[in-house]
């Protein structure tokens, strides 16, 4: 019996020795890392968001507390690209991922070298660097000389050629048409995959009980892809949130505000007002919408 509970006072301890190292050697070092280059910008910022600071002042920063927070509630500029980055983010993800997923039905049944070709072609954009994109749409959009225009003048949609990215009720949409052409191929790819992993039980049981066409991807597939795509969805929610060198490259947030999303009105306020302080208190709004996607994701694959 001593010998038992002997052993049984030892167990404890074992498993403790064992888990120190592990520790030791792997998250602290990690925990550490995040919070040099995470935990110390977060909180740095959060306090420069209570200074009035000015990188071209000649004084020193001052506490203020709130005021930059209530100027942010009295900025029209402010509540334009938040309106803009809703729009922007919410409205690309929405189109992409419909158009992804009418694609990946679409290519479902496609094989042989033929449907590698087609795959392969439609995972294209993907691939090209988002600045690369961003520039070859801005070429596009030329008032002279741009493909668009070009194509649109010799279909007859149009009798003059159009200014698409200096025109202020027509730049965000083109910034979005650009976005999406190269974020719908991850959508494809993701729900192509999510696709192929149906089993092929269900898909043969539907069709004995007469389950064809639309009726058999809205009552079998969707919901085998339903969390896919929402995975999918937030995480393209949390990237377009974040999206700066699209729209820099294309518009610079221009004509006026017109594409200015909070990422850019950030980047204004601190690199060409250099308002440090004002633009912390944007950042930490934008850090807080952030999280709110962030646990929404976390919370779909604890969901999943």
């Amino acid at each position: 019996m001593r010998v038992a509970l002997a052993g049984n006072s030892r167990r404890p301890a074992a498993r403790t020795a064992e888990r120190i190292p592990w520790f030791d050697t792997m998250v602290l070092p990690s925990a550490g890392v995040l919070a040099i280059v995470v935990g110390y910008p977060v909180v740095y910022t959060l306090v420069l968001s209570a200074e009035d600071y000015n990188l071209i002042g000649t004084t020193p920063p001052r506490f203020v507390g709130g005021d930059n927070f209530a100027k942010l509630v009295h900025d029209p500029t402010f509540w334009q690209a938040l309106g803009n980055t809703l729009v922007y983010t919410f409205g690309s993800v929405a189109i992409a991922a419909l158009l992804g997923l009418a694609l990946a039905l679409l290519t479902e049944r496609a094989s042989g070298r033929a449907g590698r070709i087609v795959r392969a072609l439609l995972l294209t954009p993907w691939a090209v660097p988002f600045v690369v994109v961003a520039f070859l749409f801005r070429y596009m959009y030329l008032q002279n000389g741009g493909a668009i225009n070009a194509l649109l003048l010799a279909a007859g949609v149009i009798d003059t050629p159009i200014s698409w990215l200096n025109v202020a009720s027509l730049a965000l949409p083109a910034v979005m048409v650009t976005n999406v052409w190269a974020m719908t191929p991850f959508f494809f790819l993701l729900l192509a995959a999510a696709l192929a992993g149906i089993p092929n039980e269900v898909i043969e049981s539907a069709r004995v009980d007469r389950a064809r066409g639309w009726s058999l991807v809205v009552g079998i597939k969707l919901p085998f892809l339903r969390n896919a795509l929402l995975v999918g969805c937030l995480l393209m929610i949390i990237a377009n949130f974040n999206d700066f060198a699209k729209i820099w490259a294309m518009t610079q947030g221009g004509p006026g505000y017109a594409t200015t999303t909070l990422v850019v009105y950030v980047y204004r306020q601190a690199f060409e007002s250099f308002a440090i302080g004002y633009a912390s208190a944007i950042g930490v709004v934008w850090l807080a919408l952030l999280l709110v996607f962030a646990f929404a994701y976390l919370r779909a694959l604890r969901v999943r």
